[in-house]
This record gives structure tokens, sequence and C-alpha cells, in this order.
């Protein structure tokens, strides 16, 4: 048996990294996919992070045409936050399912943050090895489930790396071990699926790169206040550590295909030094909006008092509840809040307005007030700086009306603020403004965050357009299994 077309995920790959290890004769296989390869470097969206990146790939559009912007959304009739994968868009669908409606048979294998729906002439697999996963793993069809427990039972890290205190050697060792146990089973199952069947396209994902890139990249960056040549050298430097185990998974999978496989290589976003102020946004905001001496919301309070108290994992089971205290504080909180924080990844804050006709308490109206507005959040969030390095903590304002004008860009935040991460070797401390006063922020589990760059190999023989967005990757994977 066999796949005409292979196309290969690696969530949170880093180009450069991958690049510098080619060099470095570390990754045949990848060595000899990018020489046959037509390479093009993927810029991921202007404030985006990890989730919109894998969204936009499989949607083939910006983030204003699927709406998703981060794995929590938020809801303007509630204002509640909503795991994305409870809420669905008409009329979105990602390229697998036009193929699967063609007639194509395709397999689809854990994806990030995908739209997990069965298909009629194939399987998928979502939320299986992938990294913390929010749901319970779906199998399509629910039958493939029994044959995937003889790959892998008893996932000890499927709730991700802080899903349990870790700090020892022995924890980090664990880790690891079970990680690279995870890529070789899914890399098990891939094959076997390759050998029982004739695929016209098999897409397996690999999302190890972001779970070790985040919580091991101070092992990799010399220059991390936290770097530890010893400890990496015991551990045989996790991140590239990974990317071997995943360099001989690929070569396993493309052999049982056959040679004459057409293979697409899909990754990022890489990732750096983790360098953030998401935990200080919301204080930084409230301070604009109301003054320096406004007392903190009850939203505010009650939010961090459940975050110090609560472990993480208590967090998750007691989310439904979370959630509905948070609608009912909505009333009185956010009826006089002309802006506030919603969730979203570290590389960059996120903004929403409060619009009328678009949020349920809406008080500022969009034109000449909302524009007013956005200049006012700019230039008070361009006061704040590192009091360690003297350089402001904001690198850029996106306004997404700007960006993006497709027809769910009322979903996504107004503004996302790019922290500046330059020649910074740790995570902000404490922040001051002159006119806001100093915010002193909590420690953070992870050391490494997504930065914006991706990369997108694909078959010489493709058509040599210029690929640079997420979005843009889907039309050439369709136009290669629609014509051979």
């Amino acid at each position: 048996m066999s796949a005409r077309n292979l196309f290969f995920g690696f969530d949170g790959s880093n180009p450069v990294l991958v690049d510098q290890m080619i060099t470095e004769g570390e990754l045949p296989t990848f060595k000899k996919i990018r020489d046959a390869a037509s390479v093009h470097a993927i810029e991921n969206d202007p404030g985006m992070g990890a989730g919109q990146f894998w969204s936009s790939a499989s949607i083939g559009a910006d983030p204003s045409y699927h709406g998703r912007y981060f794995y929590l959304q938020f809801n303007p009739s509630t204002y509640d936050i909503v795991p994305n994968h409870e809420t669905e868009l008409p009329g979105v669908a990602p390229f697998w399912h036009t193929l699967d409606d063609a007639g194509y048979k395709v397999a689809i294998v854990d994806w990030h943050r995908m739209y997990a729906k069965p298909l009629k002439n194939g399987i998928l697999v979502d939320n299986w090895l992938g990294h913390d996963p929010l749901t319970d793993t779906q199998w399509f069809p629910p039958t493939l489930s029994e044959k995937g427990k003889k790959y892998f039972t008893g996932d000890t890290i499927g709730g991700g790396f802080a899903a349990r205190a870790r700090h020892s050697e022995k924890d980090f060792r664990d880790y690891l071990t079970q990680t690279f146990k995870r890529i070789e089973a899914k890399t098990d199952f891939c094959v076997d699926q390759i050998a029982s069947n004739h695929w016209d396209l098999f897409v397996a994902c690999y999302s190890d790169t972001h779970d070790i890139g985040h919580y091991f990249y101070f092992l990799e960056d010399e220059n991390h206040e936290l770097y530890d040549a010893a400890l990496a050298e015991r551990l045989h430097n996790p991140l590239r550590q990974t990317y071997r185990e995943q360099d001989r998974a690929i070569a396993r999978i493309i052999e049982q295909a056959g040679p004459d496989a057409n293979i697409f290589v899909f990754g990022g976003p890489g990732m750096e030094t983790l360098i953030s102020a998401n935990n200080a946004l919301e204080e930084m905001l409230r301070r604009i909006d109301l003054g320096v001496e406004a007392p903190a919301s009850t939203a505010e309070v009650a939010k961090n008092t459940y975050r110090n108290i609560l472990p993480q994992a208590i967090r998750r089971r007691i989310a439904p509840f979370a959630r509905k205290v948070r609608q009912r504080v909505a009333n009185s909180e956010y009826q006089r809040r002309k802006f506030f924080s919603v969730p979203h990844n570290d590389n960059a804050g996120a903004i929403r307005i409060n619009v009328k006709g678009r949020e349920k308490y809406g008080i500022v109206t969009k034109g000449q007030e909302y524009d007013a507005l956005v200049k006012e959040i700019t230039a008070a969030l361009a006061t704040f700086r590192n009091p360690e390095t003297g350089r402001a903590i904001v690198k850029k304002v996106v306004s997404i009306d700007r960006e993006f004008d497709g027809p769910y860009r009322d979903l996504l935040p107004d503004l996302f603020v790019e922290w500046d991460r330059t020649d910074t070797a740790r995570d902000f401390r404490k922040i001051v403004s002159d006119e806001y006063g100093e915010i002193p922020l909590k420690s953070v589990l992870r050391n490494g965050d997504h930065n914006a760059h991706g990369f997108f190999w694909m078959p010489s023989t493709a058509p040599d357009d210029t690929y640079t967005r997420p979005g843009d990757i889907s039309a050439p994977v369709l136009d290669a299994v629609r014509t051979r």
C-alpha cells in the first residue's frame, strides 16, 4: 500500500534551528526533503500565535475568515471566555474536507487545534499525542480508537508539562522519555495505516517541539538567564534530540509510503526566549482606562485569587464553574469599561474594545470615538518600559481593522500588543511608566515561547508561487492531490 502525497506538520518547529541542524548533518531526512523541495519562509499573521497559525493553514485564509486567534475565545454576547472547540462557524472547513467531499481518501493525524469532524472516505485523529489537548482523543471513525490503544496507553504527559510539578533532573528525564515514546507510537500508527491502505493524502503532525520548546528552551539558548550547559549535555540537548527523533520518524513513514510520494513539510511558529507582559496587561489597561488610583475590579481580584490558590489541575476541572462566575460579574464590571484584555499567546497581549452594537454592554461608538481611543491606548502603552534595560516593552500595537477584512473579523481582538524581546535574556520582572506607575509581574513556568517564523517545503514540481503566510499553504496541497 502507499500514499501519493505526504504532509508532515511540525507544530512549534523553529526554522532557524532546523536549518542549523541540517547544516551540521544531524537531520538527514529533513535535508533530503529540503534539497529536493521548493522552500518558502512563512511569517505568521501580525500579533497571532500558534493556534491561529495552524487554523489559518488548514482553512487556507487569514484569521478574519475563521475567527480563531487563540484556544480561548471571547464571546461578545456573554463576555465569557470559551474554548474554541465549543464553537463552530458556518461555512468554515479545513482543506481536507474539500478533498474528502470530492471522494479522495485522506488521513489526518493530530493537526494542531483542528476542526475535528468525521471524514466520509478516510480517518481523522485529534488530540491524541499532541500539545495540551483540550478534549479527549477523538477518533473518526470511532472504531479506530480500539486500534489506537495498542500503540500508546497511559499517557502521563497528555495534560502537558505543567499538569504537575516538574523540577528535578529526573522529572525532566521522565518527561523526555515519554515524549520520545509518543513520537514512536504515532509513527508506528502512521506506518501501519499507510501499509494497510492506499491514500491520496496522508497528514502526520507532531507537536513535540512545541512542548519541549516551551519548557526546555533555556537549555538551547546560551544567552538565556537559566542556561545550564552541564544539564543540557546530560539531557542530550532536549530540543535538538526531539528534532532528531522526528527526523527518524518521518524517514520510516516516507519509506512505507513509497518512493513516488509527493512530500510537503510545514513547521512553526518557532520558539525563542519567553518575554511577555501578558499577565500585567489587564492592570495596565485598568490604569489607562479608569486611572491609576482606581481599585482592582472584582473580576481581577477573583481571577488572581483563583490562579494563586488553586493548582492548574483543579482549575481545569472547575473551569465551567469559573466561566459562570465570569458571566455574573460581567454586568457590573464591563458596563463601565471601555476596553479590557482577553487571553492570548504570550508573544502578544490582546485587547478588546467595548463596542456598541457588538458587545452586550458596549459603550464605545465605532468611528471617530473608536479611532481616538485606539490612539490613546497605543500612546499609553508606549510609556511602559523595562527598568532593567530602560527599553520600551511594546514593539508594536497591531490594529485588526487595518490588517484584516474577512467576515469573522469581529470575533478577533481589536488590538494585539507585541512585546519587545530585543536584547533581553529573561522575562520581565516588573514594568514601569512615569504616567501609570510600577507593576510587578508574576513568574511563569514556561521559558520558551513562539516567534512569528515558520517554513513550508513543497515538491519542486509544484507551481513556483510565493507562499508567505500560513493561509497560503493549503492551495498547493489541494492542487497536488487533484492533479496526481
